[in-house]
């Protein structure tokens, strides 16, 4: 959802959303660092920004999942699988999915092996205490684990597959990268990562001008299209991961439901 206001008198960023929404200057600065503030179509992430009379706001309002809705898709002796949902962080974080599932199942050792932006949601493993962490993470390190994503970007893509291998932050980083569909100016992808880095996908498909829908970093500068200006977070969903498990010597694979909000901008964009 959007609500949008219209700029009457000059004033900062962050006092006119606080008296447009009738809330605190702090509870309006934390909206605007959510990036979720549009000022005539752009993101603004600076409470300081001065508006002129004249200027559109729009807010982007998101919806917040309770703790209650993490999905658990697997378990047993060693390890969990959630679907996380994309508002939450993985770990590190009294709302992270690691201490709620540390709180719900009264392990404290519960460690999540690997990492998912707040934003993306999808499959998100964890370890039931720190020795088999050390055993999965070596899994990761030594790259056998198959990783698979689906993603909605901006522009339709001129290719079906596409290898992109350039380095991020000085270290390899590989993507292969499918379409599924395109149409109305987006694509639909399936992309496979070999490596982990950091915002890996966002940065690699970015880099072919093909940023991720919702991308509030690296993704485009105006947004245009109504629809995408309501979508409150980045299009990209963890959705198979597969691996042998190292404790019960067999394969293990995984897949996470696409979540609504994502499926309902699939739907919008006929892809």
């Amino acid at each position: 959802m959007v609500k949008k206001f219209y700029v009457k008198n000059a004033s900062p960023l962050k006092d006119f959303v606080a008296q447009s929404l009738k809330i605190s200057k702090n509870q309006a600065k934390d909206i605007i660092d959510s990036r979720n503030v549009l000022v005539n179509s752009k993101r603004v992430w600076i409470a300081t920004h001065n508006l002129k009379v004249g200027d559109v706001v729009e807010i982007i309002e998101s919806s917040q999942e309770k703790k209650s809705d993490i999905n658990i898709i697997y378990e047993d002796d060693y390890i969990i699988a959630v679907n996380k949902p994309p508002t939450l962080l993985s770990d590190r974080d009294k709302n992270s999915v690691e201490q709620i599932l540390r709180d719900k199942l009264k392990n404290e050792k519960i460690k999540a092996i690997h990492r998912l932006d707040k934003e993306t949601s999808g499959i998100l493993l964890l370890a039931k205490d720190f020795k088999i962490f050390e055993r999965f993470k070596d899994l990761w390190e030594d790259k056998n684990v198959f990783k698979l994503y689906l993603a909605i970007s901006h522009n339709e893509a001129t290719f079906t597959n596409l290898t992109i291998n350039s380095e991020i932050d000085g270290k390899p980083a590989i993507s292969h990268v499918k379409l599924l569909k395109k149409g109305n100016g987006f694509s639909y992808f399936q992309v496979r990562i070999e490596t982990g880095r950091k915002h890996q996908i966002r940065k690699h498909l970015a880099s072919v001008r093909h940023p991720v829908v919702g991308d509030k970093v690296y993704g485009v500068k105006k947004l245009e299209n109504n629809l995408i200006k309501r979508v409150s977070r980045q299009m990209l969903h963890s959705y198979k991961l597969s691996f042998f498990h190292p404790y019960k010597n067999q394969k293990i694979e995984l897949m996470a439901p696409i979540p609504p909000d994502f499926r309902n901008v699939l739907n919008f964009l006929n892809l």
